[in-house]
């Protein structure tokens, strides 16, 4: 019996491996939009993140995000504490469907809501972090046209290497994502700014299961520019959370 349960499995992982071989380059980047930066589907995440600079001096801030996915569309609310400059921001996010993410954030220092809506606004970096408030959207695996290149690998992992041009305006001329063919994780992206030159790349540190769900535990964004990293680091998971629609509010933030 084990013998043949170790024959369907290999023939079923197979069958995957194969399927998925003859993805479109488009196709690989959908699935990977599962994996976003700043989202847990219908769940509490706790983190830490870390700003280092280029002479090694830290800024430690923790982060909790509270994420709903409702009709395929999902509402982020991320919660800063840790130093006086951050400390009780809110950043909010709704995804709206065809269309670019509502972004909001509050200040508590100034009891003020402002809109992330201007393409300058979306290219800034977000909070002093290594992230633009676009990256955060995902706007460079959505928003572009792709060009699927030669597969490769990082470490064990097999990898889809795929080359996202930005439609739109944007800070980069073009990203390079190296996405797993198992699961769809993107492993890797290297940005590349408008004079095509590779200045900032994102990887995956390292991956656990919770609750038979694989989630990025710990992840590193390094622009190679002005030597200054951004390392966030999933401190607790709660699947089981109970969310409701209006904490995605704006109003509520305050």
């Amino acid at each position: 019996m084990k013998a043949i349960y170790i024959i369907l499995l290999s023939l079923i992982s197979t069958f995957i491996y194969a399927t998925n071989q003859n993805l479109t380059a488009k196709e690989i980047i959908d699935k990977s939009l599962e994996h976003k930066t700043f989202s847990y589907n219908n769940a509490e995440a706790h983190l830490t993140m870390i700003l280092i600079d280029k002479n090694k001096n830290k800024d430690v801030r923790k982060l909790k995000i509270r994420s709903k996915t409702k009709n395929e569309l999902t509402s982020t609310i991320s919660v800063f504490s840790g130093g006086t400059e951050i400390n009780g921001v809110k950043f909010l996010t709704i995804e709206v469907k065809n269309s670019d993410d509502e972004q909001y954030i509050y200040y508590p220092a100034q009891n003020k809501i402002n809109r992330i809506v201007s393409k300058s606004n979306k290219n800034e970096y977000f909070l002093g972090t290594d992230f633009t408030y676009s990256d955060l959207e995902g706007k460079y695996r959505k928003d572009a046209s792709y060009k699927k290149l030669k597969d490769s690998k990082i470490g064990k992992n097999e990898v889809f290497v795929v080359e996202a041009t930005p439609k739109k305006d944007s800070s980069y001329s073009k990203t390079i994502i190296f996405i797993r063919k198992s699961d769809f994780i993107p492993l890797k992206v290297k940005f590349y700014d408008k004079n095509n030159k590779y200045f900032k790349q994102y990887s995956v540190k390292k991956i656990k299961k919770i609750n038979g769900k694989k989630v990025i535990s710990i992840s590193k964004v390094l622009n190679k520019k002005n030597k200054h990293a951004t390392i966030l680091k999933l401190d607790s998971l709660n699947f089981n959370a109970k969310i409701s629609d209006s904490e995605f509010n704006k109003e509520n933030l305050r």
